[in-house]
């Protein structure tokens, strides 16, 4: 988002990427703004070409509520994903503006982002992206201009408050380009259905889109592009995560057990602890975690509060996670629960009985623990040795 993301430059992208206009205003028509003219065109910026798609409207139509809003949407003829992505769009505006000015949800009146148009753009959008088949969403860096717009409270810097709003968890940079880049209205579509692309996702571009905005800005295309992508397989079950750790030489091991509670209760895929050696020859604990990136700043926070760590480390890494599933086998000592374990294509399968069904089996039997455990695992690879034979 070099330039920015407005509604309407999102839907030029669309358009550009091959969305199917007319089967497109079908199901915007239903939406039942009767006053409303769509326009579309190929313009050139700067040598890229682009989609620039307009809205017309009526001058000094009235401003909408979230439930009047909220109703139009629920009324229309769109598919059900699409109302639920604009409901969700248009809930994260009327939260930003809420907390702006201090009042209830319900009570918000969006000004300028409750005028038709924008109903367009953020509806628009979401059916566009279902008709297109796009379900999952990254998004690259916010980007905001220079100086101050005019708006239905007065004079405002930009980014204005809701777009700063609207933004926030994702990453942002201020430029010298002049004017509003990023619109409340494209920051809201972006900021409600996307992510942040993570560090070193990889994939195949299929199809590239360039919407157009209304401006011309000195010496850069102002375009926004979307790009489909096929996720690489070998990247999406590698599920990249965050590994955080700390050296501990100077916390009792009750506290540093805690620490290791409170990670994992915050939602950390792993926890553990490794015995390290620190300068002087001290002997030292390092404490590691695993993270998606949603949570990594939770965890970040977490490990500086509940540790006496001077600092941390973290850095992405790349896990081959194993199928797991769910078994339950007869023995003579009871029906005990093991775990399928499966990397395909790579290893057979093997099992893992379950400590504490095995440990209950055990006791009714007053049998050796460990004797459960082999006869599960006996049982278990029964079933394999059946498929083989057919």
């Amino acid at each position: 988002m070099q330039t920015g993301v407005a509604g309407d430059m999102i839907l030029g992208a669309l358009f550009d990427l091959g969305l199917d206009y007319e089967a497109w205003k079908d199901r915007i028509d239903t939406l039942g703004l009767s006053d409303v003219r769509f326009h579309r065109e190929r313009v050139s910026k700067l040598g890229i070409m682009a989609t620039r798609f307009k809205v017309e409207t009526p001058q000094g139509h009235a401003h909408r509520g979230l439930p009047e809003i909220r109703s139009i949407i629920l009324k229309s003829g769109v598919s059900n994903a699409a109302k639920d992505n604009a409901l969700s769009v248009f809930g994260r505006l009327a939260s930003a503006e809420a907390a702006i000015h201090g009042v209830p949800e319900e009570d918000v009146h969006f000004h300028e982002v409750g005028a038709h148009d924008a109903i367009v753009d953020i509806v628009g959008a979401c059916v566009g992206f279902d008709m297109l088949g796009i379900t999952e969403f990254h998004a690259s860096t916010f980007t905001f201009g220079k100086g101050t717009v005019y708006a239905q409270h007065g004079r405002l810097s930009v980014p204005v408050p809701a777009t700063l709003a609207l933004s926030r968890g994702f990453p942002s940079m201020r430029t010298d380009l002049p004017g509003e880049l990023s619109t409340p209205t494209g920051t809201a579509i972006v900021s409600a259905l996307s992510k942040p692309a993570p560090p070193r996702w990889k994939g195949r571009v299929e199809k590239i889109g360039y919407g157009a905005g209304a401006r011309d800005l000195p010496g850069i295309a102002n375009v926004l592009r979307i790009c489909l992508m096929e996720e690489e397989a070998a990247v999406a079950h590698g599920y990249e995560v965050y590994q955080v750790e700390c050296n501990l030489d100077d916390m009792a091991p009750e506290l540093i057990g805690y620490a290791a509670e409170r990670l994992l209760n915050a939602g950390c895929r792993d926890v553990w602890q490794e015995p390290i050696y620190m300068k002087k020859n001290r002997a030292a604990v390092k404490l590691c975690a695993l993270v998606d990136m949603q949570g990594l700043d939770a965890v970040l926070s977490l490990m500086a509060s509940e540790t006496s760590t001077g600092g941390m480390r973290y850095f992405p890494v790349q896990r081959l996670v194993a199928e797991k599933t769910s078994i339950e086998v007869e023995t003579r000592f009871g029906k005990v629960d093991l775990k399928k374990i499966e990397f395909p294509g790579r290893t057979p399968a093997r099992y893992s009985p379950e400590f504490e069904s095995c440990r209950a089996r055990a006791q009714e039997a007053k049998a050796p623990l460990q004797e459960v455990y082999r006869e599960a695992l006996l049982r278990a690879a029964v079933p394999e040795k059946d498929e083989e034979k057919k």
